[in-house]
């Protein structure tokens, strides 16, 4: 009677240890291919990094010739690159299309690249198995659970131990339990089930059984909100409901927010230190032809024997003072290098560009020269209110209000009301009125449990309160620091447009006095030092108003940083395109600063380009 069965069991048994004994060997195993010892050190790793196969990966090993495939440009080849034109707006447009890391100034993805921001970042917080929404909203769903056995050895008798989910009395030959069991939003636990069997003692033959119960929490652990904040079954301190998990989620979208805001502001930092880099290379090459003129002027008046040899040596030396200025503002020099070469290779990281192609960026955005005026009310309120700072630590805050709230529910008792209902289901075939009675009944009631002391509650509340007084605290703290730097971008703001209308006019003084020094110089009514002297005074002049234009601009960045409005200065928002697990961002229309963009165009398009001797 019982061998088919033995033999059933028997051969399930056996193809489960042959699967657990070649389970190992499904996957195929890595490969690593050996590195010729001839080769050289730097040869062999990337060699080896090339031709590693890693199992069950995408990762795809992208050659570091084939990013470097030009050389870095020499100072002298500046004018045989080929100018690529740029606008502020096309260098956001290109930094965003490229951002599949945020990038950063500082090499930050070398030295803490587990920090650096992805568009992927809020996916992966909402797709956390252990802390996403999802994750949270598994508790509230609903199980199935089913088994079956067979009991082949020996008679069966009367037990007392619980067999299922509903507490069948006996051990059955044969039996099959299938159930159903939620938790419901106010915590209450709801099960519904089965059960069937074969018993040749005690039921005589086939029996079956359904039964439900429901286990609804008055205090502890009950209500809606408490398990949309912690989850059911929560225990001090660990909180995993969904409310939690959307603010965390939140402060995701957030960080990446606040990191395309960072990259949107060293991009324009970096185009506009990039622009004042080639006006301060075009008025460095300016000086040095008008030291070129005076030097051959100098040299024919030697020649003449109508100047000392000596001012034709200060003439020469003033060439080459000049000449050295323009090498240093093409490379650029210092630890802090702003030179064409350092400042485009900067830009170049920003927007996930190749080092070098044979171009040079050349920005055709003009600086604005207008006025900007701000009203320092509405600025502030943009500030405390649009700051993403701001933002996410009103989230910290809220977060910390629903820890508390969990952390009060679980300081109170347990006590859940309680209730069953079990039956026997209906068999022709038993006409037994003591058997058929015997499970059907119900009952309801109330169970009460209760830490003497609740020490571990208590101290999460406690805990609770001290981390909200925290962030308070934060919270308050980050308001005077937005003020204070508010206050400090309008107080720049107001010096760097006050100080491009003095210098402009210190420039035309400066070209002036140049134009007449050099009427003087020709008519011999002057000698070259003072010729020399005024056109120093008026490159210094010139670049100087420059600079303060450049600064000028970089100041009304800083006021849209600290205003909380650079995003919607430079009209940038979410992609509606893309990935569905990418968050990206685009610009949608042009920006404040795109005004000067055809002329800069023109201007770069006409601009000779004055050979490097």
């Amino acid at each position: 009677m019982y061998e088919p069965w033995r033999w059933i069991c028997g051969t399930l048994v056996a193809l489960t240890i042959c699967a657990n004994l070649t389970g190992c060997q499904t996957r195929s195993a890595a490969r690593y291919t050996s590195v010729s010892q001839d080769a050289s050190s730097e040869d062999r790793y990337v060699r080896a990094l090339r031709e590693q196969v890693f199992p069950d990966s995408s990762l795809q090993m992208v050659s570091y010739q084939e990013r470097t495939a030009l050389p870095p440009p020499k100072v002298r080849d500046i004018d045989a690159l080929a100018p690529w034109p740029m606008s502020l707006d096309d260098a956001v447009q290109i930094a965003l299309a490229n951002s599949s890391v945020v990038r950063g100034t500082g090499g930050r993805v070398l030295a803490m690249p587990n920090t650096t921001a992805t568009p992927l970042d809020p996916a992966i917080v909402q797709s956390d198995p252990n802390f996403g929404p999802d994750a949270a909203l598994s508790a509230f769903d609903t199980r199935f659970e089913t088994e079956m056995f067979w009991n082949g050895g020996g008679r069966s008798v009367g037990s007392s131990v619980p067999v299922g989910p509903f507490g069948v009395f006996s051990q059955p030959t044969t039996m099959a339990t299938a159930g159903l069991g939620r938790t419901l939003v106010s915590g209450t636990q709801v099960t519904v089930g089965a059960l069937g069997g074969y018993d040749s003692k005690l039921a005589q033959g086939p029996f079956a059984a359904y039964g439900a119960t429901a286990r609804h929490p008055l205090l502890r652990g009950g209500g809606a909100e408490f398990n949309r904040i912690a989850g059911p079954g929560a225990q001090p301190g660990n909180y995993r409901g969904i409310w939690i998990a959307q603010i965390e989620t939140e402060k995701a979208h957030l960080d990446l927010e606040l990191a395309v805001r960072d990259l949107v502001r060293d991009v324009s930092f970096t185009y506009w230190e990039l622009s004042f880099a080639f006006r301060n290379l075009e008025t460095k090459k300016a000086a040095r032809d008008h030291a070129r003129e005076s030097w051959e002027s100098e040299r024919r008046r030697v020649a003449e024997q109508v100047s000392p040899r000596d001012f034709e040596a200060i003439a020469r030396q003033q060439y080459y003072t000049a000449d050295a200025a323009v090498q240093n503002a093409v490379s650029g020099t210092g630890p802090t290098p702003t030179g064409v070469y350092s400042t485009e290779i900067k830009l170049r990281s920003l927007l996930g560009l190749p080092t070098t192609d044979g171009r040079v960026i050349r920005p055709t955005t003009r600086p604005l020269e207008a006025q900007f005026v701000f009203d320092w009310h509405e600025s502030l309120e943009l500030a405390t209110t649009r700051r993403i700072e701001n933002r996410k630590q009103a989230a910290n805050i809220q977060k910390r209000e629903l820890e508390l709230k969990a952390a009060q529910n679980l300081t109170r008792p347990q006590v859940d009301l309680v209730g069953e209902y079990r039956r026997l289901a209906d068999d022709p075939g038993n006409q037994d009125p003591l058997f058929d009675q015997a499970l059907q009944g119900w009952r309801i009631g109330v169970e009460i449990q209760r830490a003497i002391g609740n020490r571990r509650e208590h101290a999460a509340v406690r805990n609770a309160e001290l981390r909200l007084r925290r962030e308070h605290a934060l919270f308050e703290e980050q308001q005077q620091q937005l003020a204070a730097d508010l206050r400090t971008a309008f107080t720049e703001l107001d010096r760097a447009y006050g100080v491009t209308q003095s210098l402009a006019i210190s420039r035309e003084a400066a070209g002036v006095r140049l134009q007449a020094e050099a009427e003087r110089h020709a008519a011999g009514e002057a000698d070259i030092e003072t010729l020399l002297q005024a056109q120093i005074r008026e490159t210094e002049a010139a670049t100087s108003y420059q600079r303060s234009l450049i600064d000028y601009n970089l100041a009304i960045v800083k006021v849209h940083f600290a205003r909380g409005s650079l995003l919607d200065m430079l009209q940038i928002g979410f992609s509606e395109s893309g990935p569905p697990d990418e968050i990206l961002f685009s610009q949608r229309s042009q920006s404040v600063f795109a005004m000067g963009d055809d002329e800069g165009r023109a201007i770069v398009a006409e601009r000779t380009p004055t050979s490097l001797r």
